[in-house]
């Protein structure tokens, strides 16, 4: 019997939730990221409802964070894949709000605007807002997707030269490069 009540004695033990090695702690950055990676899978799998549900719980999960830029451009390039451009403008929008120095950012909402046919109205707009040398950017991008390369190539190498040191530079860089090469 004493090795009886020992045996029940150590499994109340072992199994007691003070001894238990759990997390209560609900990580909300790390499930947006395993969200968005399944979103990944679904979108690998052409299962766009999916993919946009996934995406969108991951953006719920943490909205405003840097971080959560990409979860924004993911779901972004799901609804262009499946058509419906005018549901992929704000998530691009919304990710160069989160993180203006990424330059593929910029480029999927140049992109995006064409697919809506309202590159004329835009590049009127950034024409007329100098709050930001950032809007270069975007102005040559838009150059660029209408068909206007060198005005636009001319835009981003003159916000290369005065904007040397900024991270979004070496993807402007990298995309000239790309640019002039198909000339």
């Amino acid at each position: 019997m004493p090795i009886k009540k020992a045996l029940i004695l150590f499994f109340i033990i072992i199994f007691s939730p003070t001894f238990a090695n759990c997390d209560h702690e609900i990580k909300a950055q790390n499930n947006a990221y395993r969200h968005n990676n399944q979103g990944l899978m679904y979108l690998e799998e052409n299962y766009y409802f999916g993919a946009i549900k996934e995406f969108q719980i991951a953006i719920d999960l943490s909205p405003n964070s840097q971080a959560s830029a990409i979860y924004y451009v993911n779901l972004g390039k799901t609804y262009e894949k499946i058509g419906y451009h005018n549901l992929a403008r704000p998530c691009f929008e919304k990710a160069i709000s989160l993180n203006v120095l990424c330059f593929d950012y910029y480029l999927k909402l140049a992109e995006n605007y064409k697919n809506l046919k309202i590159l004329d109205e835009k590049i009127k707009y950034y024409h007329s807002k100098n709050d930001s040398p950032l809007n270069e950017v975007l102005l040559g991008l838009l150059y660029i997707q209408k068909g206007e390369k060198g005005t636009g190539i001319t835009i981003l190498d003159d916000f290369c030269h005065k904007e040397e040191n900024l991270l979004i530079t070496k993807g402007i860089k990298n995309y000239l490069d790309k640019i002039t090469n198909e000339l």
